[in-house]
Parts: structure tokens; sequence; C-alpha cells
């Protein structure tokens, strides 16, 4: 028998969600057979010409190199003269994966030049930066120039993105929970109308932060107005990204899953379609950058799938229980609670296993998870979720179990009286448990709301291995001035040999030439080994490197970077790298 969100599907209700779900699955392999795995964040390692240089002859394009493959978007890559007039030819050359290009005419006049970029990496995450170059005796572009060219608005983007981002999972997360947690405990027809109803609405919220959620990483990627990323150039190449494919699959399976339980549809293409919607976040984010994938993309789909039942059977909860009276239907309120518990307890243990061996792929190590936004972000949403398995277990041994003494009759006493004071004692006692149940569940979905706001900004958090440098080099900028920062990489980040490179870099993050000389000290921490005075080479503006093999013993290191700005005055900045094996 075919189980629906009333009470019982037709045929020709399971045959028509039977063929949406074959038509909705169609698409998504085609969209799943064109992803590609992604890398970390790209990084720019080579401009040519270099930033800040002073050329003799125009050259024939701007080129640069990143660390790994990148998409250009349209306009992505732009060339400015000193008034802020775009003057490169428009002609992209893709030179290969990693590298990209555009022409310039042959008859530029002698000045400054500003070269402004943006890219797509290959998980989805926008890229961009800015340099100046001259060409002949002439002064350098103003500052203020090239501040106003690289502007575009990006922190407001970014906020807008994450806040789709937000609300974008939170809704998917309760429409999919909702489909889950109603086919699992929940029995009362009239119980199932008001799950439908919750998860139609939360999959048209979901919805709508999906399609506006395309023309913010339009605008993000191509640094572009809204006029100019609503082209269909653009958006188509915002779609053909792994953001992009995960974004379609998101859309039509949510719309899908919409008119299924708006329609009360049978309850197993629901939770089919609810299950593909809450997969299609494994198309883009870090569990498609990080190895071993196969560990990532496996704990990822339990982590989402528990979490989801946990999160939408929670609100579901709340809602079924705000809506009956204690004295209508106490007991089976108490049992739904019951039963939610058990299903709560196995999705808990679920994310926690799941959890688990995730942050063991994006941390690696103790030293990444305190030393890094990433692994304090983690510890953050550890401790919220600590918090919620403390109000759940209140609730399951304290107040259940009062709601439900209600329906016992009361024995073990000769006299009658005696018999109706302990039952009015007892329904005293359950109806403050009921209003303070009514209170605790919503605790608890004010706090998995504040778990989800975590998790959505740890995806956007560069992994704490890749930022501590564990699963290959490791880079950090620190406060130097008020004015400048210093950024330090060591690669390969293994005891022996390793390049060491030192960026004094301005309030704009390209390279500053305020500092005249640079050296470094480093000790090795657990022995107190050093300092070790190390001279490196200067390599252009605002650059220095050096090849040692000082870093000779894994484990911690202190790095302190003395950078003299004139002949009276030095700045220091300490910086601490774990070496590995």
């Amino acid at each position: 028998m075919t189980r629906s969100w009333t009470s019982g599907a037709g045929r020709a209700t399971a045959r028509r969600g039977l063929a949406a779900l074959f038509t909705a699955t169609l698409a998504t392999l085609v969209l799943a057979a064109t992803a590609t795995p992604a890398l970390a964040h790209a990084s720019l390692v080579e401009a040519t010409p270099s930033d800040r240089s002073t050329l003799d002859d125009v050259p024939e394009q701007v080129t640069l190199q990143f660390d790994e493959p990148v998409t250009l978007p349209t306009g992505g890559l732009r060339v400015f003269d000193g008034d802020a007039n775009r003057i490169d030819d428009g002609e992209v050359d893709v030179g290969g994966p990693e590298t990209i290009g555009v022409g310039l005419p042959a008859d530029l006049p002698d000045g400054g030049y500003v070269v402004t970029y943006r890219v797509l990496s290959a998980d989805s995450h926008p890229v961009g930066g800015v340099y100046t170059f001259t060409i002949g005796e002439a002064a350098p572009v103003d500052d203020a120039v090239v501040a106003d060219l690289f502007a575009g608005g990006g922190q407001v983007v970014g906020i807008i993105g994450s806040a789709l981002r937000a609300i974008g999972y939170v809704a998917v997360l309760l429409a999919t929970g909702v489909v889950f947690i109603t086919a699992l405990i929940v029995r009362r027809p009239e119980d199932r109308r008001r799950a439908a109803r919750l998860s139609a609405r939360a999959a048209v919220v979901g919805i709508a932060a999906t399609i506006l959620a395309v023309p913010v990483q339009a605008i993000a990627v191509t640094g572009g107005g809204l006029l100019e990323v609503l082209r269909p150039a653009v958006l188509g190449e915002v779609l053909a990204s792994s953001f992009g494919q995960g974004t379609l699959v998101r859309l039509v399976w949510l719309i899908v899953l919409a008119v299924f339980v708006a329609r009360g549809a049978a309850l197993l293409p629901s939770a089919v379609a609810a299950a593909v919607a809450l997969g299609s976040f494994l198309l883009d984010g870090h569990q498609r950058s990080v190895e071993p994938m196969w560990l990532l993309m496996g704990s990822d789909i339990v982590h989402l799938g528990a979490g989801a039942v946990w999160f939408g059977g929670l609100v579901l909860l709340v809602l079924l229980v705000r809506s009956r009276s204690i004295d209508d239907d106490a007991v089976g309120a108490a049992r739904l609670v019951a039963r939610f518990s058990s299903v709560a307890l196995v999705s808990f243990i679920a994310v926690s296993l799941a959890g688990t061996a995730m942050s063991w792929a994006l941390v690696r190590t103790p030293n990444a998870l305190i030393t890094t936004t990433y692994g304090w972000t983690l510890m953050a949403k550890v401790g919220l979720v600590g918090l919620v398995v403390l109000v759940a277990l209140y609730n399951r041994q304290r107040l259940v179990p009062a709601i439900a003494a209600r329906a016992v009759p009361a024995g073990g006493s000769i006299d009658a009286g005696d018999e109706v004071v302990a039952a009015d004692a007892v329904v005293r006692r359950s109806r403050v448990a009921w209003q303070q149940l009514r209170t605790t569940l919503t605790i608890e979905v004010s706090l998995l709301v504040a778990v989800l706001a975590v998790t959505g900004a740890l995806v956007t958090i560069q992994p704490a291995a890749q930022a501590a440098g564990v699963t290959g080099a490791f880079q950090t900028v620190e406060a130097l001035t008020d004015d400048l920062d210093v950024e330090v990489t060591v690669d390969p980040n293994q005891a022996g040999l390793n390049a060491i490179h030192i960026y004094v870099l301005d309030e704009t993050g390209r390279p500053a030439a305020d500092v005249e000389d640079l050296y470094i000290d480093v000790t090795f921490v657990p022995e107190e080994i050093g300092p070790l005075r190390i001279e490196p080479f200067f390599a252009g503006t605002g650059h220095w490197t050096t090849n040692t093999e000082a870093l000779a013993f894994d484990g911690e290191w202190r790095i302190e970077v003395i950078a003299g700005l004139d002949r009276f005055t030095e700045e220091r900045a300490e910086i601490t790298v774990f070496v590995n094996r």
C-alpha cells in the first residue's frame, strides 16, 4: 500500500508522481554527467606584466597564471588607463586551464595602467584582484582610481549572497526534513496535512532563494551591475559552473517536491524528490575540493540527511504540539514527542559520526582546529549542537514522562479522596510540563537554526587543513602596521628544503614599496632552537623570497618577520607554522 500526505494515494496519483520523478531524474543525470571535480580556491601565482613593473614597450597582452584551473567569465579580465577608461581589445586568450590573457592595442601611450580580474575557481568560489603597471616615463596610477575600479560593491554582494545561501539552506533542510519525518512518525491525517503545508511553503522559500542566488553569484563573479549580469552569456557561464549545476538540480527538484506535497501525492515519490533536492548540495562546495573525496561525499550525504530529519522533524513537532491542547490529546502528543526523540537520537548519532569523518578530512590536526577560522567556527557549531542535545535530553527524560503520566490511573491508595488529590497533582504537573515542552521545543529550533547558520558560514571558509598548511603549502597574513600586512608562504611546508615567500601588502592587497629592508628569524618551538637569522632575497616590490633548509624538523615553528621602514624604524610580525613530516 502506498501512503500519502492524507490517508492514501490512488494509482493515478502514484503514476503521475513516478512520471514526474523520471523526468526530473533524467535532467539531473545530464547535469551530473557534466560535473567535474573541484579543487581548492584559486590563487594568482604569476602576472605578466608584473605588479608595479615599468615597461619600455607596449606588451602584446596581459597574462595571468593561477595555481589551479579557473573559468574566466565575460569581462572577467580588463585593463584600464589612469582615467579609468577600459583600453584592452577584449580578445581573451585562454592559454590553458590555469592561464588567461587579454590583448592590448599596439599604440598605447606612455602612462599608468590598471589590471582587474575576476575568475571562478573550480569549486565555484569567485576570486578577484587588481594590480598596476607603467609604460615608459610616466607616473603610476593614483591609488584612488585603483580602489574605485575594483570596489564594485563586493562587500554588499557578499552579504546578500551569504543571506540567500543561509535562507536557501534552512528552507531546503526544512522542506525535505518534514517529508522524511512525516514518513517515519506522523500518523494522524490532520497532522500530515499540516506537515504538507509546512513542507510546501518551505520549498517555495527555497525556490525563491535559489533563483535569486543566480544573479547575485553572477555579480560576484563579474563585478558588473544587475543589467549586465542578466545577459544570457553571463548567466550561461554561471549556470555552467558547479554552482550552476547544483542550483539547477536543486531548483528542479524543489519544484517537483512542492507540487507533490501540495497535491497530496504519495509519500514515496515525495521522499525521493526531497532526497535529490537535498543531495544537490553535493555538486559544489568543500566536499568536492578535498581528498579523499569519497569520504567527504559519503559523510556529507549522511550529514545532510540526518540533519534534515532532525531539523525538519523538530520544527514540525513544534507546529503540531502548539496546535494541540493537553486536554485534547496529551498522551498522543507525548507519544509523538517520544517517537521523535527516538528518531532524533539516531539522527544525532549519524550527524556525529559523519561530522567526525568530515572534520578529519577538513581539519586533520588539533593545531589546525585551534589556529584557524574554520576550526574555531567548527567548534562553535559543535558547542551549539551540544546545547541542542542537552535540551532534547531534558525533554525526553523529564517533560515527556510527566505529560504521559496523566493517562496512568493513580493506584496504591485506600482512600478515594487521596486518589483524587493524587490525580489532580498529576494533572497539574502534566500541565506545567506541557507548557515547558512548548517552550523548550522552540528553544531547540532556535539553536538548530543557529547551527545551520554556522554551517552555512563554514562553506565559505577555507578548510582548516588547507589554512594551516597540513595538506600542502602554508600561507597566512598578519598585520605589520596599521596600513601594512605581511603575507608569508612556506612551500611545500615539509621538514627540509622549503621556499619561503614574504609579501608586504598595502591596504588594497597589493605589494607595497614602504619597506627598505627585511629579514626573518625562525625558531623551533618544542626545543627552543633558534632564533636562526635568514636574509631573504629581494624579488621585487614588496616581495622577498628564500630557499632554505632551516625548517629541518616537523612540528611548531615561530617565524618572526622584521621589516625596516627606514633607518630608524622597524616593525615586526610573528607567525606560527606547523611544518609537516
